[in-house]
């Protein structure tokens, strides 16, 4: 038999004949790949692609109305976001509204795609239209999130973002990974449940759904999470307060924001007070919780009077400067408000002991200052083996990247300055040694958005004067590792509040890298305070 000349286009050696051999390869690989996914799997690629139809639409604000009432929906037209003209990224162009939108110019590897470990959400079939996920085995949550009001200030911030949606995914069945209260040792005891937090809050600038489809777009928050919680973000900057900004800061806000830069002190925390009141008539909750999630201020004095635990703050305010730390001002309409206050940031707050008298005085747990989330929780952790095992810290290098609004405020030396001081500590308290050379670096990456990498250098010397190290690489989600501890420190709160515990809270140390009251910066005894406190 004649066999095709090597030269000939159709031979299986020409040209022709190996892309066609090639193409069957081909072939045959993406229909192995096509039935190990499944048709469900090609379907629900397809549908991320299009922009959400009005059945689908209709399901969404169904799932809305099951969760959080009919008003959340009547509040926004009965019309999700992506059918919105001029909302969420201001102005009605093609495609502005629509969920999960890359920016021009924004990093398009990986939109779009769900992350296989990830749980999928969606409206559950026969539940009355609520979220579900598998975690829940398509189960309907809970109808009434309300009871509790979360008041954040930095609500559209990236760590309030991430709470926000946190409180959906555990509704919807989503394990309690990182929640401090649903471990075992703890789950036991009666928390306030994650379906009767109501977020509600304050901000200077930015926007909520901006916000979650950056997370979403980075992997910090679920896709399908981000699209299916439009309309409960809708609901949250409706009722949003317009905050108190620093006055470095007055040419970034809103223009509510700046109006409020102009009332005295003791008018700002009154307008405070007037926002939680009118929460609360609004939407029916019962008592809540002033957690405070700005940007790191700059250090500021304090005025004569604020460090006699005897002051009367409110009183204090009258003759207080305008630049007075944001935090005292919302402590002290917190505690007013006879609801707890707790500070995740590097501002004073609850340090001050004029605020920490008024609240004892007022049966208010204060808790704070300056949540520990990353690399300062594994110095913490890791220092005492150093201290038990009589090894000689020579030196201990930190540094720090990080891409998101923190970051950005941080690049401030002046801001900095606040949060080195807080991070860099608790290697002295620890190791007991002033002699240590300790350093700690803080640098705005700002392609890394919320994912921060920490990187740690330990020199230290043992037996006979031999000098070794130890060094590690911390890298992690910033908002991921905050948000269960802002709903973890919301439960305790309440929980100190109903046993009648006021004034500052030592069991909190172990959430804070500067925690009030307590001199005590080793994880593991802290921990133990923890335990005890809740053993009682």
């Amino acid at each position: 038999m004649a066999l095709p000349a090597h030269g000939d286009p159709g031979a299986a050696g020409g040209p022709r004949g190996r892309l066609l051999a090639a193409g069957a390869v081909d072939a045959q690989r993406a229909d192995r790949s096509a039935a190990r996914r499944g048709s469900a799997g090609i379907a629900r690629r397809s549908r991320r692609r299009r922009r959400p139809g009005r059945r689908r639409c209709a399901r969404i604000r169904r799932a809305r109305a099951a969760v959080h009432g009919p008003a959340a929906i009547a509040a926004t037209g009965g019309r999700t976001r992506g059918q919105r003209a001029g909302s969420g990224h201001g102005g009605g162009a093609r495609g502005a509204g629509r969920p999960g939108r890359l920016e021009p110019g924004a990093d398009r590897r990986g939109a779009g795609r769900a992350l296989p470990h990830r749980p999928r959400f969606r409206p559950c079939a026969g539940g009355g239209g609520a979220l579900s996920s598998p975690a829940c085995g398509g189960e309907p949550v809970s109808p009434d999130p309300r009871g509790t009001g979360l008041f954040i200030a930095g609500v559209r911030g990236a760590v309030a973002t991430t709470v926000v949606h946190g409180l959906e995914g555990l509704r919807a069945g989503t394990p309690p990974v990182g929640l401090v209260t649903a471990s075992p040792p703890f789950a036991h005891l009666p928390w306030e449940p994650a379906a009767g937090l109501h977020v509600c809050g304050w901000d200077v600038a930015g926007n909520l759904h901006r916000s979650a489809e950056e997370l979403g777009r980075t992997h910090v928050i679920p896709e399908d999470l981000v699209e299916l919680c439009a309309e409960l973000r809708d609901r949250i900057e409706l009722g949003l307060a317009p905050g108190i900004p620093d006055p470095e800061d007055v040419a970034a806000v809103d223009p509510g924001a700046r109006a409020r830069l102009e009332l005295a002190p003791r008018a700002a925390v009154e307008a405070l007070r007037e926002d939680i009141r009118g929460w609360k008539r609004a939407l029916g909750l019962q008592r809540g919780v002033v957690i405070y999630l700005a940007s790191v201020e700059r250090q500021r004095g304090l005025p004569a009077g604020w460090d006699d635990a005897n002051g009367d703050p409110l009183a204090l305010l009258e003759r207080a400067p305008r630049e007075l730390s944001r935090s005292l001002l919302y402590g002290a309409a917190a505690v007013a408000e006879g609801c707890p206050f707790i500070n995740f940031t590097p501002a004073p707050g609850p340090a001050v002991a004029a605020l920490a008298g008024m609240a004892r005085r007022a049966g208010v747990p204060v808790l704070g200052n300056d949540g520990k989330t990353g690399e300062t929780l594994v110095k913490t952790v890791l220092a005492p083996l150093f201290r038990d095992r009589a090894l000689n810290v020579l030196a201990w290098e930190g540094y720090n990247m990080l891409g998101n609004r923190d970051g950005a405020a941080l690049s401030d030396p002046e801001r900095r300055a606040a949060k080195i001081q807080n991070k860099d500590r608790v290697l002295a308290s620890i190791l007991g040694n002033a002699r240590a050379h300790t350093h700690v670096g803080i640098d705005f990456v700002p392609s890394l958005h919320d994912w921060k990498t920490a990187w740690d250098f330990i020199h230290f010397e043992g037996f006979l004067g031999a000098r070794m190290s130890l060094q590690f690489t911390w890298h992690g989600s910033d908002s991921a590792l905050a948000a269960p501890l802002v709903i973890d420190l919301s439960r305790i709160a309440l929980r100190a509040q109903d046993r009648g515990e006021g004034g500052l809270l030592p069991a909190a140390a172990p959430f804070f890298k500067n925690p009030v009251g307590v001199t005590e910066h080793d994880f593991h005894r802290q921990m133990d305070m923890f335990r005890r406190w809740c053993a009682r």
